[in-house]
């Protein structure tokens, strides 16, 4: 306690003491305004070996495991897959087979 005290003194933080009921324990609320108050305050927390009450930790989202696909639903993903190449090639080849492909063009400075 005597360390969060000195670091609110020296770094001239805004904090409140309260006595818990019934407990010989205290409640000290620091004042953080800024997230790089909140950042230096955190590495205070860290180097002294002290953790913060009422500050949820980040916990990282757990990454989705794949799950293991069964041999017919391997086959149907590559039949999609077949079937939809071949229609994108049968569409860039009669694009492709256009005798003169035209083009407009519209002049919007003339305008």
């Amino acid at each position: 306690m005597q360390t969060i005290l000195d670091y609110c003194l020296d770094t001239k933080k805004e904090f409140t003491v309260l006595p818990k009921q019934g407990v010989d324990e205290w409640t000290i609320e620091i004042n953080i305004t800024d997230i790089y108050e909140a950042i230096s305050f955190g590495m205070f927390l860290r180097e002294n070996k002290l953790e913060a009450n009422g500050v949820n930790p980040y916990v990282s989202p757990a990454k989705e495991q794949s799950q293991s696909k069964s041999k017919a639903e391997k086959q149907a993903e590559s039949k999609i897959l077949k079937d939809s190449s071949s229609a994108l090639k049968q569409e860039t080849e009669s694009l492709l087979s256009l005798d003169s492909p035209a083009f407009e063009f519209e002049d919007s400075i003339e305008k």
